[in-house]
């Protein structure tokens, strides 16, 4: 409890001490002291529920920004706190430290994980995760697309052993695996969306395998990217990324199950979640080095 709020309490207390007859003093100061006890239990009882983030700029959804997690995974968390009086700290990190953070315990869980079926012996995913339909319950379906050269004729018909080679792909993405399952020659050695874009421009060959999302915001809005490369018309694959909570959290069942139902009543709050998007509308794309 805040110093000034004792203070004022405290006031209070001697003051009504004062206004009672005699012989009822002393029930009220028990009342008021069970009052001033309840309120600093209440001021202290918040749950804190500690998430990860993956650094890397995967806008609009979650990115860093002054070493601070940003994008709009991080606006549907807090809404989800401000739903189920819970305090979501988001750490950021690089994608394999969040991995290793949430799989021995040392975070909750992560904020935005596609399923993999090896991440699920470890990581809790709401039950639909596994249904390969789109899950109501995921922060949102994401779709990745395929860019090529500027001057390229190639046209993207759906099959992808026949992508021009080589893939680029940023390496945290868990699609370089499918793939490469697929008899893509897939190149997953880059950190970031923006740096597989430039190696490709730089190149002028191959093509690249990455968010829609952001495809279509650097092609816009990057000086080192603008008119280098097209977007091709046929989407390669929709993805659902989770809140997931890991297997060793102190958090019960019960308490994940109301996380993700406070996520769905957020996702399904069509006014709030267009003001969330207006905040990305039109927000330039962070500048990065590229990868080598």
């Amino acid at each position: 409890m805040p110093e000034s709020t004792r203070r004022s309490t405290m006031k209070a207390v001697k003051d009504s001490i004062a206004s009672l007859k005699p012989g009822a003093w002393m029930t009220g100061v028990v009342l008021l002291l069970v009052s001033m006890n309840s309120a600093h239990a209440a001021d202290g009882a918040r749950k804190t529920v500690m998430l990860c983030a993956d650094k890397a700029y995967w806008y609009p959804f979650t990115y860093q920004q002054q070493y601070r997690a940003h994008g709009l995974f991080v606006d549907m968390i807090k809404e989800v706190g401000l739903r189920t009086d819970t305090r979501f700290v988001v750490r950021p990190a690089k994608w394999s430290r969040c991995l290793r953070l949430a799989k021995s315990g040392k975070v909750d869980g992560i904020l935005g994980a596609s399923y993999k079926k090896e991440r699920a012996e470890w990581m809790n995913y709401p039950a639909d995760a596994t249904s390969g339909k789109p899950s109501p319950y995921s922060m949102s379906l994401v779709d990745y697309v395929i860019a090529t050269p500027v001057d390229s004729s190639y046209v993207f018909d759906g099959n992808t052993a026949n992508l021009p080679a080589p893939v680029r792909v940023p390496r945290s993405y868990s699609i370089a695996d499918d793939l490469k399952k697929q008899g893509a020659a897939v190149k997953a050695s880059f950190s970031s969306d923006r740096s597989a874009l430039l190696g490709m421009a730089r190149q002028n060959n191959g093509s690249a395998a990455l968010l829609g999302s952001i495809a279509n915001e650097l092609v816009k809005n990057d000086r080192n990217l603008r008119g280098k490369y097209k977007i091709q018309d046929r989407k390669l694959k929709a993805k659902d990324y989770f809140l997931t909570f890991s297997a060793q959290s102190k958090l019960t069942a019960e308490e994940k199950n109301n996380y993700w139902e406070a996520l769905h009543s957020v996702r399904n709050d069509e006014g709030l979640m267009s003001h969330f998007y207006e905040n990305y509308a039109g927000e330039a794309a962070a500048e990065e080095e590229p990868a080598a």
